[in-house]
């Protein structure tokens, strides 16, 4: 019986199961693509991150290190298997530098062997290939001694080098970003490269320092594990656990021996807030989208309710009881509704596995978290509308059922009022307050404020169409015809309209919202990330000595119009070192931000003094200096600071004490200054105290000549023009050496306020420079709301002025050459042949999809997907009412014809009637749509954490909007056309004979 009449009112029932299944699947759907986005973030974050902020390296002096490691990573199924080691540090006698005698398990597979062979049993060792060592040498430790005593004294043991490396990689993820050896090959002052060796040798020797192991014995040794975080295995809902190990990493520091480095806490705070910023918009967005459902199925299961009112109506003459007549009506919806929850969750795992595939990078799995069952709650609408209509029509008078013109009741003004009342005083709240934020504290209620627009527009456009409709009867009286005669009385009075009106307001109100809000975010998105990759492309290289960069570009680049070196430093404030000519034909630039001045005249002022620099090349230098007499007992001693060719950081070569009242003084310089020239950058002095004084030691140095001694003669050098930062006005080459306020003497070859172009609130602040030494505030010759690389308040200065200020370069500064060629690959190979090293690339575009691939974008492409496909079904369940409804006219349709009306004016009434009611929802949700985009498009989230730099312009692009509403109006056009025919052949004079149904 139930069957049969599904089977009868197929067409409905099928409608009415489609439109549950959809709203059902959109909230499943929503968790979950938010579990596999939660999932892509994490991945991201993590495979972004630096070594240090992918794991921990564990270290203790007590042993059992392999136990402490399996309780630290128990229940953790994302961490890779730990690397083991152990280490030891010890100085040569008479030797000041200090080596670290190291194994770790697979260190062979990640040096390059040079010479020899890889240890392979104790008291063996690989040396570094820079440590001067040769294969077969024997070396001893002071703290490697032999187990026993020798006449109550400790021997060192000898250690035997079997092989020689080469640095490899610091990059390599096994070194955990340690800096064991130099890739250099120069080490660095008092810290030589790392000495290779395997756990016998800890077996046959004895490690002299503190600590015990695990059964209570010395032991010099550190033993440590390195544990990774396997990216390919972690899904969002390890976060906690993760959370939980780094606790149980820092608490482990504080209440135990063991000492647990990494920088993971860092990664887990962007993953946090990246995993944390999709979490209340997702819910927001799947809250709109089933308070749409809602709405759908109350209406069409309402029409399927209906629709069986006269076998309803014939129950209850044959004496069926209130209560039997509603569940008879309830039976037919209840089985749909049923049948409709596992289509819709099955649906919804499938949308959501397609989204997965399009909007997220490839591997996400896709699982089926607990909360995405509550795509159950979708159906609510469906049982509260079969529930309501079956009342009705089990409380309604039967011979009211079979009227072929049911009376006409008047629409209450009771529910709109508080529905508009409440939307008025949500929106509010929304905007004025930020009542509902997620965990960056970004106010994430604004993504509500469509909804709520929306459906207050429905409803206000729903009271509106029948009252104009009915404004223009006196019009139809007169003209027009048959056929706009009985539309317009129709969409004035027939029950659908309003209905219909707010089902498609609603919907397209959303999904205008959708589409203007991500054709805004998108363009928000690539014009954040045009400035802050700083040009299309951004190639980062391994780094070099600045002038040196600045040589490679201008090589690769000969037009000077293609490439620029930059040298980035974090702040704050930020800064940006550069060729200004070079960066205006390359870095993107907005004039307006700046006041209309283009790029090329907001750099043009940039460039100091190209004052020659002090160049040394040679064995040996000399200088003459005429000082004061240093007080007795203090020792004064000078030295020179020069920049090497292919170091970032200076060198100091001591050139002796000062003693009398003049002297001079010489050193060797670095070998590498016999071939290249390396660069005087200062001249410093050092007072070192006698153990009483009875006054400070005050000496005035000045440099009275210098000159180098190439290929064994001595060459004088004309002095330059000299500057001492802490005393401005001091200009004759003079200056003092004191315990407190020391000085340096600097070739003035640079303005001591350095020319830049600022961005944001810089104000007095230093600029910390390429060596991040914070020396003095920017000298503003122009200023703009962004600029090219900065992504928060700094400056843009030149390169060349940079070099000439900092010492050296920091460890910070980021490398790299923006370029806006489309060859990339061109001028990377140009870039290698000139002895710079690629490290990585990445284009504008890449950055702008990686904005997108965040929290808030993940939310906006769920809303934009979900609502086109609402609006669709809205529009469809529209048509499908008023054919019903004008189905349900056939008797008076067949009246006019045979009355003769014309096929044609009956044809413009259907036509008429559905493109009014379709043409009014779409328009007032285009309304509906504009007017949310303009109130919430600026408060809603779209960065994990919003930009400080550039101003974003928010531009909703017209083209998509426009697509959506003429499609939109395409079809209702189409739709109407075709139900309109199919209504028409169903209309024949004989059906006056029949008996109504």
């Amino acid at each position: 019986m139930i069957l049969r009449g599904l089977w009868e009112r197929r067409t409905l029932s099928l409608v009415v199961l489609l439109i549950a299944v959809v709203p059902i699947a959109s909230a499943a759907a929503g968790p979950v693509y938010s579990a596999a986005a939660r999932t892509a973030i994490a991945r991201n974050a993590l495979t972004t991150a630096p070594l240090e902020g992918r794991g921990w390296r564990y270290t203790t002096k007590t042993g059992d290190i392999e136990g402490k490691l399996a309780a630290f990573t128990a229940g953790a199924g994302f961490t890779a298997p730990p690397i083991l080691g152990m280490e030891t540090t010890s100085g040569r006698v008479n030797d000041e530098a200090v080596y670290t005698l190291i194994w770790q398990d697979g260190q062979c597979e990640h040096l390059t062997l040079a010479k020899g062979r890889c240890p392979s049993a104790g008291r063996e060792v690989m040396a570094s290939q820079a440590s001067g060592f040769t294969v077969g040498q024997r070396l001893r430790l002071s703290s490697i001694v032999e187990m026993e005593q020798s006449a109550n004294r400790r021997v060192p043991a000898p250690l035997t080098v079997v092989g020689l490396y080469r640095p490899g990689s610091p990059t390599d993820p096994f070194w955990f970003g340690r800096t064991l050896f130099s890739t250099t090959g120069d080490p660095g002052d008092g810290k030589a490269d790392a000495l290779f060796t395997v756990p016998e040798t800890r077996l046959q020797t004895y490690a002299l320092g503190g600590g015990t192991d695990a059964s209570g014995r010395p032991n010099g040794w550190t033993d440590y594990g390195i544990v990774y975080v396997d990216p390919s295995r972690v899904e969002g809902d390890d976060v906690p656990k993760l959370a939980a190990m780094q606790a149980s990493a820092e608490q482990a520091g504080r209440e135990s021996e063991a000492i647990v480095y990494s920088r993971i806490a860092e990664t887990l705070k962007r993953l946090t807030a990246g995993t944390g910023s999709l979490g209340v918009p997702t819910l927001l967005v799947v809250a709109q989208l089933v308070g749409l459902g809602w709405m759908l199925l109350f209406q069409t299961v309402g029409d399927l309710v209906r629709a069986r009112s006269a076998e309803l109506a014939l129950a209850r003459l044959r004496g069926h009881g209130r209560a039997r007549v509603w569940r008879y009506a309830l039976t037919e919806p209840a089985l749909l509704l049923a049948v409709a929850v596992p289509l819709g969750l099955l649906l919804g795992r499938v949308a959501a596995e397609a989204m997965a595939r399009v909007l997220l990078p490839p591997g996400i799995p896709v699982t089926f978290p607990p909360e995405a069952a509550a795509g159950v709650a979708a159906m609510l609408g469906g049982v509260l509308a079969a529930a309501l209509a079956a009342w009705r029509t089990a409380t309604r008078p039967v011979t009211e059922e079979w009227r072929r013109t049911p009376r006409r009741s008047a629409r209450g003004w009771v529910l709109d009022v508080a529905v508009l009342s409440i939307t008025a005083l949500g929106l509010v709240e929304l905007l004025a307050t930020g009542v509902i934020t997620d965990v960056s504290g970004q106010s994430s209620g604004a993504l509500a404020v469509p909804g709520l627009i929306a459906l207050g527009t429905a409803l206000l456009a729903s009271r509106a169409v029948p009252v104009l409709a009915g404004r223009l009867f006196g019009v139809t009286r007169r003209r027009g015809g048959l056929g706009p005669f009985l539309a317009l009385r129709q969409v004035a009075r027939g029950p659908v309209t309003a209905g219909s009106v707010i089902v498609l307001g609603t919907a397209f109100g959303l999904a205008t919202f959708a589409v203007s809000a991500w054709s805004a975010t998108s363009g928000d998105y690539e014009e954040a990330a045009r400035f802050h990759n700083g040009a299309p492309t951004a190639i980062t290289v391994r780094p070099v000595e600045p002038s040196r960069l600045m040589a490679a570009v201008a090589a690769a680049d000969p037009s000077g119009t293609m490439a620029a070196p930059v040298i980035k430093m974090p702040g704050p404030p930020q800064l940006i070192a550069t060729d200004p000519d070079r960066l205006a034909a390359v870095g993107h630039w907005r004039p307006e931000l700046a006041g209309g001045r283009s790029l090329a005249d907001a750099l043009s002022g940039l460039k100091g003094p190209q004052t020659p620099r002090v160049w040394l090349k040679g064995e040996r230098f000399r200088v003459t200096v005429a000082h004061d007499l240093p007080p007795e007992g203090w020792t004064i001693r000078l030295s020179a600071l020069l920049r090497v060719p292919d170091r970032r950081t200076p060198t100091l070569i001591p050139l002796g004490e000062l003693r009398g009242r003049s002297g001079v003084h010489a050193w060797n310089l670095p070998p590498i200054c016999r071939e290249s020239p390396c660069e005087l950058r200062a001249f410093q002095g050092e007072p070192i105290s006698p153990a009483q004084y009875a006054e400070s030691a005050f000496v005035r140095v000045r440099v009275t000549a210098m000159s180098v001694r190439d290929q064994g003669r001595w060459k004088a050098l004309d002095l330059p023009p000299w500057r001492v930062d802490q005393n401005p006005r001091e200009r004759g080459g003079t200056f003092g050496i004191t315990p407190v306020g020391n000085q340096t003497l600097r070739p003035d070859t640079y303005r001591p306020q350095p020319a830049a172009l600022v961005v944001g609130v810089v104000g007095s602040r230093a600029l910390p420079g390429l060596d991040n030494g914070y020396a003095a505030p920017a000298h503003a010759v122009a200023t703009s709301s962004a600029a090219p690389g900065l992504t928060d308040a700094g400056a843009i200065v030149d390169l060349e002025q940079a070099d000439r200020m900092a010492y050296g370069v920091h460890e910070q500064a980021q490398f790299q050459v923006w370029t806006r060629t489309a060859d990339v690959a061109a001028l990377e190979r140009a870039l290698t042949e000139q002895g710079l090293t690629v490290v990585s690339r990445r284009h504008a575009s890449e950055l702008a999809a990686s904005f997108a691939a965040r929290g808030p974008g993940l939310a906006l492409l769920l809303l934009l997907v979900s609502a086109l496909a609402a609006a669709a079904l809205a529009l469809g369940r529209t048509v499908l009412a008023l054919r019903t409804a004008a189905r349900r006219r056939a008797y008076e349709l067949a009246a006019l014809e045979a009355a003769g009306a014309r096929v044609s004016a009956l044809r413009v009434a259907l036509l008429l009637e559905q493109l009014i009611t379709v043409t009014a929802g779409t328009l007032a949700g285009l309304l509906a749509g504009l007017a949310a985009a303009s109130a919430a498009l600026r408060r809603i989230p779209q960065f994990t954490e919003p930009p400080v730099t550039p101003p974003l312009p928010h531009d909703i692009a017209a083209a998509p909007v426009a697509l959506v509403v003429g499609a939109a109006l395409l079809l209702s056009l189409l739709a109407a056309a075709a139900v309109s025919e199919l209504l028409l052949r169903g209309i024949r004079v004989e059906r006056l004979r029949d008996t109504p149904a």
